[in-house]
């Protein structure tokens, strides 16, 4: 059945079920029962050319634990130079400041320029991060890219923690738009409950700039390009710091979002007569959204994977200290707070400054917060992501 918004509301199987704790029943929550000492499981050495992989690569590991916990002990974030106001977008396309910002609590937006590249904001994010976790790099044992927009086709995790010096680390690219950076904090935690790894740079960053149709002011109005890290730590069980989350994605809705492929000619003339070959060159659209439809999706599926978040937690809303958001409208920012009996005061917001950064919103906005002094350790934060796919989801974590 199709909700009213056109987008299917969720099965009725997605609340969650609880248990005393805020364990989730299944592999997601899943504590193993006490057994044995754990066998001294050791990341395998390498076999490639010791040319090519630095000696570090070698360095002893210390035995994988399963069943930990874990904790965010550093944020880091990155931003390019040029700044986009709303007046100078005005003299590209039929809008104003007072337009904009009516509609979306936007002022500027910064956009990559020159030899600005997104990876280079994520190393510099990460690195940010792991100074603030005193952690070394060649400390940390997975790096997860959250990201839509990677400067190569084929990801840009590996090149991410090989420049940031994370010489033992594994990494991989997470594709959930603007809710990858929840995506991406609830597998690092997974890893470390169900894989023993000790610390995880979850790094997202998006460059949007560049899939955005600059002469249509419905869309090139929100986007914006930046970085944001944290590192993601083992810690006893008893001190784990996700408490409760709830992620869920509905195909349905990927029509009012999306960035899809097209089709150009072949540059290939002489097929030899082979029918319908080669296949045409494929390149990507630029964004194309239904500002309405994705309102409504937000305004009403946002607040409920928060309380279905909070139910896992055991913890009302009265109990969140921060809500911090996906930074893409204040509107639904405000209707969020709002729908949870939120004070304004305890809402995060940076959107003003840096528009909708997708997959960065979250981790840039978080840090620029807890460089401030906004958020103190053991602070309870219910962060929330939402966007194409159709997808969505929400952690509630204690920062620190």
């Amino acid at each position: 059945m199709v909700a009213a918004s056109g987008l299917a509301p969720p099965r009725a199987a997605a609340p969650c079920p609880r248990t005393r704790g805020g364990l989730r029943p299944g592999f997601l929550r899943f504590v193993p029962p006490v057994a044995p000492p754990p066998q001294q499981l050791r990341c395998c050495a390498s076999t490639v050319d010791d040319s090519v992989v630095c000696a570090a690569a070698s360095k002893p590991r210390l035995p994988r634990v399963v069943g930990m916990g874990s904790k965010l002990v550093g944020c880091g974030s990155a931003i390019p130079t040029l700044s986009i106001s709303n007046d100078d977008l005005s003299k590209i396309v039929e809008t104003s400041d007072e337009w904009i910002a009516a509609r979306t609590g936007i002022r500027n937006r910064r956009v990559l320029s020159g030899d600005e590249t997104l990876r280079g904001l994520s190393i510099q994010a990460a690195q940010r991060a792991l100074e603030m976790a005193q952690v070394k790099a060649d400390d940390v044992d997975l790096v997860l890219l959250c990201t839509s927009t990677p400067d190569d086709l084929f990801g840009g995790a590996a090149q991410v923690l090989t420049e940031v010096g994370c010489t033992n680390a594994f990494g991989f690219d997470i594709t959930a738009a603007c809710s990858g950076f929840i995506v991406g904090l609830i597998t690092a935690t997974r890893f470390i409950k169900g894989g023993g790894v000790r610390n995880v740079l979850v790094v997202g960053a998006d460059a949007l700039s560049k899939f955005v149709d600059w002469t249509d002011r419905g869309t090139c109005i929100l986007f914006g390009d930046a970085a944001g890290a944290v590192l993601v730590q083992a810690c006893s069980a008893d001190e784990d710091g996700l408490l409760g989350f709830c992620i869920q994605s509905d195909g349905n809705g990927q029509k009012h979002l999306n960035a899809g492929t097209l089709n150009v000619e072949s540059i290939l003339f002489n097929t030899n007569g082979v029918p319908g070959f080669p296949p045409k060159k494929a390149t990507y659209s630029c964004i194309q959204m239904n500002g309405k439809e994705v309102f409504r999706f937000a305004v009403r599926f946002v607040p409920q994977s928060i309380e279905k978040a909070l139910e896992e937690a055991g913890l009302p809303a009265s109990s969140i200290d921060w809500l911090l958001l996906h930074q893409a409208n204040q509107r639904i920012i405000d209707a969020a707070a709002s729908r949870l009996d939120i004070p304004s005061d305890k809402v995060i917001s940076n959107l003003a400054n840096y528009g909708n950064t997708s997959a960065a919103s979250i981790p840039l906005a978080l840090d620029e917060a807890v460089r401030s002094g906004k958020v103190k350790t053991g602070d309870t934060i219910a962060a929330s992501g939402f966007g194409a796919g159709l997808t969505w989801g929400s952690a509630i974590v204690k920062w620190g």
